[in-house]
């Protein structure tokens, strides 16, 4: 009997021991100083416009918010991200609109300020007969992925030249680290793509600009082109889970990414220096300290929420008329459901 109780007795012990361990666990992040707890970003792609993961992290905005963050490697394909943040995965991104449609269709994340000025543009080889977007009817035009930026922007600048983005080019994908050579041994016509490996087939191989999204001088003629002058590129975006269930959260993040964006804007030489000296960017002859400073410089990083919102809409306006979006689709409804104001 007394061997029962005893075997009983330690039964209960063991199984208190769990429950205080598995709680232990979850507060540890509070006692350790995050009382908002951890927060995964998939951050890491080699972008320099993801300068804002990383900034918030290595400055310490996440901890000074009370967050634990741990960055993680971005999926390039849409539907995994799509999957990470609905199953609680993740809960942040810094990434472009091309997440409107994904949100269209159920994707779980809301954006929540503009964060920075363009960084995606449309390339062709210096010898290249192209000379402006009209050109690019009947071609073939690489970028990372179908429905990705530089697709986006690319179909944007087409149809307000006129050309059907989906039935008058050919696209097809490559890695982005081997889009310009895919465009100099002539299997494509054109490439689209970010910085940094924008600006090395800019600088390295003498690449010329087609398009470009980054409209901070009012170009009218990258305005006609569907690039709207000050808008931003890049967003803040955050898990449906964590607006909706843990506003205190979801508040502390968007002003660590406020905060280290405002210092981005302030440091690009440090920025840049943290970004190449960390490997979060993979430094080359021209992918160095100065130069991407100088990108850094020109993206204007800032979160804009009001301004962030209209800027959604704009693009959401682009995306309709590229077919990108239901043809069908209320802009102000789909704004409303995809824009996280609080």
């Amino acid at each position: 009997m007394k061997k029962r109780y005893l075997i009983s007795f330690l039964g209960v012990v063991f199984f208190a021991f769990l429950i205080t361990g598995c709680s232990n666990k979850k507060s540890s992040a509070s006692q350790a100083g995050y009382a908002n707890g951890t927060i995964t970003i998939p951050a890491k792609n080699g972008s320099i416009c993801g300068a804002p993961n990383y900034i918030a992290y290595e400055k310490g905005f996440f901890k000074k918010n009370g967050l634990k963050a741990s960055l993680v490697a971005k999926p390039t394909n849409i539907s995994d991200l799509e999957a990470g943040f609905a199953s609680g995965k993740y809960d942040a991104l810094n990434g472009d609109f091309q997440y409107l449609p994904a949100i269209q269709n159920g994707a779980q994340i809301q954006a929540a300020g503009g964060i920075h000025q363009g960084c995606v543009q449309v390339l062709v080889p210096n010898d290249s007969p192209i000379k402006s977007v009209k050109d690019l009817k009947g071609k073939t035009i690489a970028t990372p992925g179908q429905g990705s930026t530089p697709q986006f922007v690319a179909s944007i600048a087409l149809q307000n030249s006129g050309i059907d983005p989906k039935n008058g080019v050919t696209w097809k994908t490559y890695d982005s680290d081997v889009l310009s050579t895919a465009a100099e041994k002539g299997q494509v016509d054109a490439i689209g793509t970010v910085d940094p490996y924008a600006y090395q087939a800019i600088k390295e191989k003498n690449f010329r600009i087609i398009i470009d999204n980054n409209n901070h001088e009012g170009s009218t003629k990258m305005d006609k082109m569907g690039m709207k002058k000050d808008a931003s590129c890049c967003y803040l975006y955050l898990s449906d889970k964590l607006t909706k269930q843990n506003p205190k959260k979801a508040k502390a993040i968007v002003k660590a990414y406020q905060e280290a964006a405002d210092w981005i804007n302030h440091h690009p030489k440090e920025t840049a220096s943290i970004l190449l000296k960390k490997d979060y960017v993979s430094s080359s002859k021209f992918v160095n300290e100065e130069n991407v400073g100088n990108l850094i410089a020109d993206y204007h990083f800032g979160l804009k929420k009001s301004q962030g919102k209209s800027d959604v809409k704009f693009y959401a306006q682009q995306l309709k008329k590229a077919g990108f979006l239901k043809s069908d689709t209320n802009v102000d409804q789909l704004v409303e459901h995809a824009y996280y104001e609080k």
